[in-house]
């Protein structure tokens, strides 16, 4: 019987086999159906940019190399990034390719049959789930009235090409949506994006020559989130005074986020591709669609607004959480009903979930690579999952806090969570938080790229458990650190802010 096997060698399938070898898994597998690793990344859209920076996506303990952190990877420079690590971290000897799964059982004894497309069979003791929820996309219900207008979803878009000359609607305002609406404005005869209330808050992959989500540090994220309250009318404003039609029509978009907590109730929607769409291509921003006349080629909106002769649709509306190769009971999977979003309080350490939480602002990877280093802790048995009890409260506490910040956000992106609360809470579970407190009177330089240098993955590899201290502060050191911006600025005002009501209470 194998130890552990691994499903899916997208970053997260990679991380967490890697997490498993360092310790002390030497039999793992991890089973990938195509021939190469990448998983939906290797295979989205021809001119797909990451929206988290090379600082953000890079893993903890592997170096980007000099000059880069500032730049966002093409689809084809992550996946030679995640080639490279594998190599480095020898994962690679461990991915057996072309290897789809058909099936996964449980057994009695509490052990995993997979049986492969290839008839192979493998028995294993530890399961990592690691294919994301990236999937089964997701149509709204009118989509079934459609037979005269041809529609797609944008899992399977990679330009714009078949759309040259046509008339086509976008649902979706997401970042894939985004992009997708930009490129296709540029070539179509007309276009139009149809919301359901908003985008996510969107804010520019870069200021000027830097990456944008380098501000995405503790210096501001520490602070309440009602902060984002008084935070986005601040930014709002900064964002209309550059007189910039782009920018216009992000302040536009922006200011129709009805979240309480702003752009701290929302998730992140990192490009002005939308924007450039509107302000320099004639894209339309329609609301929700509610009707649909297929055979005379016309839908209408919630406001009432009837768009004429639509051509083709391309749905950007997510995906489902479901999996059709597991057994039925854990088929379809709530991530906010499971500790962590990783492990289902019926099977404990026997399969853990990695790509499960998305985060709001900051990047998906580190979180991957966070949940892979607590699997492989609990699945070793140097760490024991707390009781199922506990795990009910934990799980109880976390659904609470993320209604009260996301309010129906948290709802209907069941996956969404808040970057820094939930590394900060993973990080002290496993004993990696970093000692600011300490560094604080010890390290003040350490303790200023800390707080003021983009809260990424090297921080965790301070202390605690796979802690790799000297290296993690030569990559520390090397991360850029804000600029004293708007952000800088605004969270210094917070700090005064929560300083004062907290002399006043006391």
């Amino acid at each position: 019987m194998i130890s552990c096997v691994v499903i899916g060698a997208g970053p997260g399938g990679i991380v967490a086999t890697k997490e498993l070898l360092e310790k002390g898994f030497e039999d793992v597998v991890c089973l990938e159906q195509s021939n190469t690793l990448g998983g939906v990344f290797a295979k989205g859209y021809d001119n797909l940019l990451l929206t988290s920076s090379v600082t953000f996506s890079m893993f903890s303990d592997f170096w980007v190399g000099e000059g880069k952190s500032h730049s966002f990877w093409t689809k084809d420079e992550a996946v030679k990034y995640w080639k490279d690590y594998a190599k480095h971290y020898k994962v690679t000897d461990h991915i057996q390719f072309n290897s789809k799964v058909e099936t996964v059982i449980e057994n009695k004894d509490g052990s995993w049959v997979i049986n492969l497309n290839s008839v192979e069979e493998l028995q294993c003791k530890h399961l990592v789930l690691a294919i994301g929820n990236n999937n089964i996309p997701r149509f709204p219900d009118w989509h079934k009235q459609l037979n005269n207008i041809s529609y797609s979803h944008s899992k399977d878009y990679k330009n714009a090409d078949s759309f040259k000359g046509k008339r086509v609607l976008i649902v979706g305002g997401g970042e894939s949506g985004s992009d997708v609406a930009y490129e296709i404005a540029q070539v179509a005869k007309k276009s139009w994006v149809s919301l359901r209330e908003s985008t996510g808050w969107i804010v520019p992959r870069k200021r000027g020559e830097h990456a944008a989500d380098v501000s995405t540090h503790r210096g501001i994220w520490d602070l309440p989130r009602e902060y984002g309250r008084h935070l986005s009318p601040f930014v709002l404003k900064l964002e209309r005074g550059r007189k910039d039609p782009v920018f216009d029509v992000l302040a536009d978009l922006n200011e129709r986020v009805p979240a309480k907590n702003g752009i701290w109730g929302i998730y992140g929607t990192k490009t002005l591709a939308l924007p450039k769409a509107v302000a320099h291509h004639g894209c339309e921003i329609v609301g929700d669609i509610v009707q649909a006349d297929d055979s005379q080629k016309y839908l209408i909106d919630n406001q009432g607004k009837v768009l004429e002769n639509v051509d083709a649709i391309v749905f950007c509306t997510g995906y489902r959480n479901v999996v059709h190769f597991m057994p039925d009971q854990l088929k379809a999977c709530d991530p906010r009903s499971m500790f962590k979003h990783m492990f289902h309080l019926d099977y404990g350490d026997r399969i853990a979930w990695i790509g499960w939480a998305r985060p709001g602002f900051g990047s998906q990877f580190p979180i991957m690579e966070m949940q892979s280093r607590y699997a492989a802790l609990i699945f070793s048995g140097d760490m024991k999952l707390p009781s199922k009890e506990a795990m009910k409260d934990y799980i109880q506490k976390d659904l609470k806090i993320y209604q009260d910040q996301f309010e129906g956000n948290a709802e209907r992106i069941r996956s969404l969570v808040d970057y820094h609360r939930f590394m900060n809470d993973l990080s002290k579970i496993i004993g990696c938080y970093p000692p600011l407190g300490k560094y604080l009177i010890t390290n003040p330089k350490l303790w200023f790229h800390l707080m003021y240098g983009p809260t990424q993955a090297t921080q965790f590899r301070l202390k605690g458990p796979g802690k790799k201290e000297k290296l993690a502060k030569e990559i520390i050191f090397k991360l850029p650190i804000s600029t004293y911006n708007h952000i800088v600025k605004a969270g210094l005002r917070g700090r005064i802010r929560y300083a004062h009501k907290w002399l006043l209470s006391n």
